[in-house]
């Protein structure tokens, strides 16, 4: 019989096998992604996005039987824990990616161990590894010194990914990407001619806002491509000393060959492409806290948490965001509120200031017209997760038996939540357990952006609500309720979805007309006097819900009406039934390469 220390050894063992593999296993199907790029095979390569989320879940599962037979009668004993903690992180310290292998341990730990709560003897509530290996010559990163042609250099680059499927136009792209970034460095003569014509006198540019000549500028690249969707993107910076300038390139693969489609060098047009409204990306990177740090430097206002979604890595990110949240509790005075705008049927919802986050309460009972469950709910954002989210739905983080100090809650929120989900929430002694909850990324609610906006900002935000509702359609979901409410505004300005309780499949639904009333009667009825069915949906019946008054309503309609009618939705039905994938990209035209 095992005993104590042995147990806790074979459990240590066991759990790192199944870190392993679940890193092997995620690292195959990320690498498939270059094949499906490289072929133009966009089907396989959602298949593939949609296998890799499953992967953790399954190997955790397959875990859990193992870990309990490995423990036996010690799976509830903290001192065992204690000691399988320990040797797991000794088996898994060497390792590129040990931060990811905490959180896989915590995951398997909560739901043997069973507790509400963290414990930290038994969890890594903060980390204990510290990966990094850069530079190394088995690292993510390439360095290029720009001492020559920046063009001759940016070819280098393109080339250097070895891309099975041909350029477009390698040397064309190659002088846009220079001469694009030249100007962004803004110096006529920046790291000699962008287009490779270097004056003898030519020195290399300084960034904006630093001396010139005080250290020579390096482009640092990640080796590794970023595939999400139809697109691929090369990241990389340009260092110069303490400033960093982001040098993002968007590649398409046309039927006519592969070709740089955009280029972003802007921080805020780059935290677009990994934005928390988007599906995470395919990258064969080593050393994730490294990558993350890299893309930390180039979007210093994106949290931590979220660039390491942005790579696949969700549940590690699940472990940052609580982090945060964690230290941002400690802050004095730190106190949860309910969110503004709207009270939902379906959910509480409250959040911390310091933060960015809204914390999503489902409700004991919703209110009418609302049919949904509980688990229809849940099923609804398990859909969001597994669902291309082309930019326009929320991420969203489940957390489960969560403990918060009482003193964090103002009396007023505390009692409302105890009101409105008292299965959920509860208090015992200090400190304030919820059972379940999901966070989101706080966005402004559309309503209230449209009320306190310029009505340039305005219009703008009511162009994109039309667009958000048409590129979901375009990826197979109908949101169901289109209130502006139910949509928020990011600070670049992009409309999100972020309400699920009634998101179905576009699919799903049966778009009708409204059929003629045969008298005046039925006309004025408070009552439909037509059938509708469970899945019937009449598109005629929109424009109260989704057209603000005034002048937004007439701008709404120049561009959108075609969301009012049955031609539209029956159209984006019969593209998904035709196997269509729609190009939906997370830049503008003024960001879209042109030839001259």
């Amino acid at each position: 019989m095992l005993k104590g220390n042995a147990r806790a050894m074979h459990a240590a063992t066991v759990m790192s096998d199944a870190f392993r593999r679940y890193r092997e296993s995620f690292v195959e199907i990320t690498r498939r992604a270059r094949g499906r790029f490289e072929e133009r095979d966009w089907h396989g390569g959602r298949a593939d996005a949609a296998e890799r989320l499953a992967l953790y879940r399954e190997r955790v599962d397959a875990a859990l039987p193992l870990v309990r037979d490995a423990l036996q009668e010690c799976a509830a004993d903290v001192p065992t824990w204690q000691g399988v903690k320990w040797l797991y992180a000794a088996l898994i310290a060497e390792r590129d990616d040990c931060e990811i292998g905490e959180s896989f341990y915590n995951s398997v730990a909560r739901r043997i161990f069973s507790r509400v709560g963290v414990n930290e003897r038994v969890e890594y509530v903060f980390p204990d590894a510290d990966p990094g290996r850069w530079p190394g010559e088995d690292s993510d990163f390439q360095c290029h010194e720009l001492h020559g042609s920046l063009a001759a250099t940016i070819r280098r680059l393109l080339e250097g990914l070895e891309l099975r499927a041909g350029w477009r136009d390698l040397d064309g792209d190659a002088a846009e990407v220079a001469e694009r970034i030249a100007e962004a460095l803004g110096d006529p003569l920046a790291v000699r001619d962008a287009r490779g014509h270097a004056p003898p006198e030519a020195s290399p540019a300084a960034l904006p806002g630093q001396v010139a000549g005080t250290s020579a500028p390096v482009l640092e690249v990640i080796r590794a491509p970023f595939y999400r969707n139809k697109g691929a993107y090369i990241v990389a910076r340009i260092r110069q000393g303490e400033r960093i300038l982001p040098v993002v390139l968007a590649l398409m693969h046309g039927e006519t060959g592969v070709y740089v489609d955009a280029v972003l060098l802007a921080s805020d047009d780059v935290s677009i492409v990994f934005g928390f409204s988007w599906s995470y990306f395919q990258a064969d990177i080593a050393c994730p806290c490294e990558v993350v740090e890299f893309l930390g430097s180039i979007m210093p206002l994106k949290r931590v948490d979220e660039l390491y979604n942005s790579l696949g890595f969700n549940k590690h990110g699940k472990t940052q965001l609580y982090r945060s949240v964690v230290e941002h509790l400690h802050a004095p005075g730190a106190r949860f509120e309910l969110t503004p705008g709207d009270e939902g049927l379906v959910m509480s919802v409250f959040t911390l200031p310091s933060l960015n986050v809204v914390f999503k309460v489902i409700r004991d009972s919703f209110g009418y017209p609302k049919r949904t469950t509980r688990r229809d709910v849940m099923e609804r954002y398990h859909l969001v997760f597994l669902r291309d989210r082309v930019g326009r739905l929320a991420d969203a983080q489940e957390f489960e038996h969560l403990e918060f100090p009482r003193d964090c809650f103002p009396d007023e929120l505390l009692e409302h939540l105890l009101r409105v989900a008292g299965s959920s929430v509860r208090v015992e002694r200090d400190v304030v357990v919820i059972r379940h909850l999901y966070t989101e990324r706080r966005v402004t609610p559309l309503n209230l952006y449209l009320r306190d906006a310029s009505f340039e900002e305005a219009r703008a935000a009511i162009l994109d609500y039309g667009k958000a509702i048409k590129e979901l359609a375009a990826a197979n979901i109908f949101t169901g309720d289109m209130l502006p409410k139910n949509f928020g505004v990011s600070r670049h300005g992009r409309v999100i979805f972020y309400d699920y309780d009634e998101l179905v499949l576009l699919t799903d639904c049966v778009f009708r007309r409204v059929p003629p009333a045969s008298n005046p009667e039925e006309e004025l009825s408070a009552e439909p006097w037509y059938y509708v069915g469970e899945h019937d949906v009449f598109p005629e019946e929109f424009a109260p819900f989704m057209v603000p008054s005034g002048p937004l309503g007439d701008v709404f309609l120049a561009a959108h009406s075609d969301l009012l009618t049955v031609d539209f939705w029956l159209a984006a039905q019969a593209q998904q039934a035709a196997g269509e994938i729609a190009d939906v990209f997370p830049y503008g035209d003024e960001q879209r390469v042109r030839r001259r």
